[in-house]
């Protein structure tokens, strides 16, 4: 079982340089980086597929941009932290890009949960309207 006791010390988390992941840690950190570069890149290409939907285009895009955002932040981190680059590869950095990634990620989906449907409505609406009048 491994010892979880440095987790809740200080100095683990603020120390001036974080060692590197080694073995399937780092293989597993790698593949989730690539994995949420990855989704970014199929999210904006959906997005761009919907330009026709206002609303949908606009959250797609936000989810994609974000998680675009935070797979190339999430590398740069790991090659800082591969290299042992002081301060910059400290541990406190991941726990600061997941609070982000968390913080990012919730403000989209309260967004979704409030505007989204709201311009939705107004898009089908207006769609049922001009559907008659001349072009």
């Amino acid at each position: 079982m491994p010892n979880l006791q440095p987790l809740v010390t200080v100095g683990y988390w603020f120390s001036k340089t974080g060692a590197p992941f080694v073995g399937w840690v780092a293989i597993v950190v790698a593949i989730l980086i690539i994995l949420i570069f990855a989704e970014g890149l199929v999210v904006k290409y959906i997005g761009y597929r919907s330009r026709r939907n206002p609303p949908l285009y606009r959250v797609l895009s936000r989810w994609g941009r974000a998680a675009l955002w935070i797979g190339v932040i999430g590398a740069v981190l790991y090659g800082f932290t591969y290299e042992q680059i002081p301060y910059v590869s400290a541990r406190f950095w991941w726990l600061l890009l997941i609070a982000g990634t968390l913080w990012w990620k919730i403000a989209i989906l309260k967004d979704i949960g409030t505007r989204y449907k709201v311009e939705k409505s107004a898009l089908s609406e207006k769609q049922a309207r001009e559907k008659y009048l001349p072009k």
